[in-house]
């Protein structure tokens, strides 16, 4: 039968339903469509449907994540680089068309739509990213057959050159390893010779002929055992200009590449750098480089390996003869890199034969490098990666018991050293991790999911993260804690690359859990409390799920409410009896009373600041105390909420209820707000807001000529004013927001979430309330405000201080507003910083 070809997929991220059913219609049956009706879903379905979607038509309005904020997630998670996206909205503004550009997408649709137009245009996308995959395919598997038959071929030369003096050809495989190994460490040492990728391959590949002259050398004085006489010796001399003969008699140009650096290396990888060498006599910097490298590889695989007249010295003893001068002088800074690449010389020429073979596809990477840079895809840098990663950990293979593993974030290639390979019985190198179906045997999906996390949120500031996970061990289920450290590009707008990790076993800490659907690890309740206050290695408690839940049960019975909270969600989250987290269908306000998220929200605080922090709660006559911690569950942040009720047996003695509340309401009143405006004051951003972290926007603000309004008509009068003005800022704010008198006539914003495009209409519609507000007594005043604002996501006082360089643009300028969205990994890939002017 037939094999019935699958539909491709597409996703339409809109937020009206009547426009995901449009477009799904003009696509007709021809793909299987996907929807989400806003950026937050669309991630969602991107995390599970990333190897097997076609195209995205993607909406830039939108609730909760809008399209532009879709686009930022694809950079960061580099989605982008194998899923072509096209903008499908109503707005034409150019700055909006051009940033979704910017961000990485492939077409932009205005509406209204055309069914032709759309139609064509999601077939053209779809066949120009699956022509330019195909091209990368072909162009990488024909060099890589290049450069196998190129490796066959030296592998042969090999044998034949040594085949008269009875070696086995290692040496000429050897020279090679040796030669390239210098060469990359020079190129790392310094930049003076500007010698490129293509100059170490074809230099590593003509020292294959280094010793052809020995072909004219007669069999008896090549083979001798014992040492050579001054005439033999003399004869064994030429055989470095009859190899040089040999290839300039060859009918090729003499200027091509390849000829001219092994005739150089033919003739002078004899020549030493004080001039006491053969057959010229040639000194210092005379002598080729090339003809250099080959000479100390040639001179240490000579005294390291056996021959007909002395057996093979340690690579010890051969380093010490060569700095010591007993085989001659050599340029200083190869000497230098000799030393540099010992440990690693040993690993390499301790391997197999790897020169026939496709295990180090250098070549093949290099080029797969410049097509990119071109334009031509991402997705086939899997050769490129795996040789990185291979002489990265092969280091740890046979010096350590301890599992190290490697996840690289653009390959999706999931490395381990050889005792985590054993130790888990699967291949040191994992294609696609969660699409591998050996992994599952020793991890649940999730738990490879949690680390991905972890390395998407992370930061160059903060690349380190720590999760306790159960993972199989011969069939048998252990508890690891994998300490991970994220690596981070060099560019100048940094990207994670990929994460470092060490697995430790901590079974030890744990008893074996009874009732449990999985064979977990109970911990004892003394080292989970222990773990909340000791903070020592992350400042925070990191516990799995398991862990958790006997944590809150314990609790429970100690305090009148326990709960863990997402407040991101404002969701009370439940762990089951296999300690998987699950959210409630109730809101995390809902305890309290309440409609809508708390205005003073504890959980939120402590989730951005990943630390502790306590308040009181009222309902009706009722007071509660409630403490919020910044705890992990398996890697994923929340809120551990403590809930106790304050009665008058315990702690109000004889004051009552109605004092106590009366005194704290007071008490925090005098703390925290401003006396003239009513609003927050500057000690309340210092120690509740400075340090808070994924704050979407900051906006500082100025009265402009407010001193003029105090010389000419008073202290008094500018006092109402600030008032006046305060009040009609706050009442263009959300609940959620904050704001404070900062200084003066300055007043801070800061809006915890709020969406890119607002924050430019909601700076306005602050400026116009302003303009709007009027003293009774001096009707002849008019107001007016400067504004700064930056977007985000970042640190409280990070954004505070860039927005205050705004502002004072602004009121230099005579701006209005200005406004700049921060260009970082953490918003959006950006070719720079965006000012907009309202």
């Amino acid at each position: 039968m037939l094999k019935v070809r699958p539909k491709l997929k597409v996703l339409i991220v809109d937020d009206s339903e009547l426009n995901r059913e449009m477009l799904g219609s003009m696509l007709g049956n021809e793909y299987e469509i996907l929807e989400a009706e806003n950026g937050a879903q669309a991630v969602e379905i991107l995390r599970e449907h990333i190897s097997d979607l076609s195209l995205i038509l993607l909406d830039v309005q939108m609730p909760q994540m809008d399209g532009l904020e879709v686009l930022i997630r694809m950079n960061q998670s580099h989605w982008i680089d194998s899923i072509p996206v096209v903008m499908i909205s109503s707005e034409t503004a150019p700055k909006f068309i051009e940033r979704a550009y910017d961000l990485g997408a492939t077409d932009y649709i205005a509406r209204p739509y055309n069914t032709m137009i759309v139609r064509r245009r999601v077939a053209n996308v779809i066949l120009s990213f699956a022509k330019q995959r195909q091209l990368m395919e072909i162009i990488t598997q024909q060099i890589s057959k290049k450069e196998k038959d190129n490796r066959l071929m030296l592998s042969i030369l090999s044998h034949i050159v040594e085949f008269r003096n009875g070696e086995s050809g290692l040496h000429v495989l050897h020279i090679n390893i040796i030669t390239e190994l210098l060469l990359r460490q020079l190129m790392l040492k310094t930049d003076c010779n500007k010698m490129t990728y293509e100059d170490i391959t074809m230099i590593s590949m003509a020292s294959a002929l280094h010793d052809i002259g020995k072909i004219a050398i007669p069999e008896e004085i090549l083979n001798k055992p014992g040492r050579l006489t001054a005439e033999e010796f003399q004869i064994m001399q030429g055989h470095s200009m009859a190899g040089a003969e040999i290839l300039m008699d060859l009918p090729i140009d003499r200027n091509e590449p390849l000829l001219r650096t092994a005739y150089e290396i033919c003739r002078w990888h004899h020549e030493r750098y004080d001039g006491s060498g053969y057959p010229d006599g040639l000194k210092g910097d005379a002598i080729p480089l090339s003809a250099q490298v080959v000479a100390l590889a040639d001179v240490y695989d000579a005294l390291t390996s056996e021959r007909c007249y002395k057996p093979a010295y340690s690579h010890d003893t051969a380093m010490k003869m060569i700095f010591d001068g007993q085989c001659g002088v050599f340029h200083p800074l190869l000497l230098e890199c000799l030393r540099d690449i010992g440990d690693t010389l040993v690993q390499e020429l301790l391997a197999p034969n790897t020169l026939e073979t496709e295990n180090a596809p250098k070549e093949t990477s290099h080029i797969t490098e410049q097509l990119q840079r071109y334009g031509l895809g991402a997705t086939e840098r899997l050769l490129q990666q795996r040789s990185y990663e291979q002489q990265r950990f092969r280091f740890l293979s046979d010096k350590t018991e301890e599992i190290f593993f490697n996840y690289s974030v653009e390959s999706s290639i999931l490395s381990f050293n050889k005792y985590g390979a054993e130790r888990f019985n699967i291949e040191s190198d994992l294609f696609h991790p969660l699409e591998n179906e050996k992994l599952p045997k020793c991890a649940d999906s999730n738990i490879l999911d949690r680390i991905l996390e972890k390395v998407q949120t992370a930061t160059p500031l903060q690349p380190d993260f720590q999760v306790d996970v159960p993972l199989a061990v011969d069939q048998e289920i252990h508890w690891f804690r994998c300490l991970g450290h994220v690596i981070w590009t060099n560019e100048n707008r940094k990207r994670h690359a990929g994460v470092l990790g060490k697995l430790i076993n901590i079974d030890e800490k744990y008893i074996p859990a009874t009732n449990s659907s999985v064979a977990a690890a109970k911990p004892s309740i003394e080292s989970l409390i222990n773990g909340i206050h000791a903070k020592k290695e992350t400042d925070y408690c990191s516990i799995s799920g398991i862990e958790a839940r006997i944590l809150l049960q314990y609790l429970k019975t100690v305090f009148d409410v326990v709960r863990l909270v997402d407040a991101s969600q404002n969701c009370q989250v439940d762990i089951n009896e296999s300690g998987v987290p699950q959210y409630s269908d109730f809101h995390c306000y809902d305890i309290w009373n309440k409609d809508e998220r708390c205005e003073n929200c504890i959980s939120a605080k402590c989730m951005s600041n990943k630390g502790s922090l306590t308040k009181f709660e009222f309902i009706d006559q009722n007071i509660y105390h409630v403490r919020a911690t910044y705890v992990e569950v398996d890697g994923y942040p929340y809120s551990l909420e403590i809930i106790d009720q304050i009665t008058e047996k315990t702690l109000l003695g004889g004051h009552g209820k109605d004092e106590i509340i009366k005194y704290i309401t007071a008490y925090n009143h005098k703390l925290y707000v401003d006396i003239l405006t009513g609003i927050y004051n500057r000690r309340y951003y210092e120690e509740q807001l400075r340090d808070m972290y994924h704050i979407s926007a900051v906006a500082m603000l100025d009265m402009d000529h407010f001193k003029s309004i105090n010389d000419t008509y008073g202290h008094p009068a500018g006092d109402r004013a600030l008032r006046q003005v305060a009040v009609a800022i706050k009442n263009c704010v959300r609940k959620a927001d904050y704001v404070v008198r900062f200084g003066g006539d300055e007043f801070l914003i800061v809006f915890r979430e709020i969406p890119f495009h607002m924050l430019p209409k909601k700076l306005e519609a602050i400026r116009s309330c302003v303009k709007n507000v009027t003293l009774l007594d001096y009707p002849q005043l008019q107001f007016s405000i400067s504004i700064g604002g930056v977007y985000g996501p970042g640190k409280t006082s990070d954004l505070m201080n860039a927005a205050d360089t705004l502002l004072y643009q602004a009121k230099r300028e005579k701006a209005g507003v200005r406004i700049e969205c921060l260009a970082s990994d953490s918003l959006m890939n950006r070719k720079g910083n965006e000012n907009e002017t309202i």
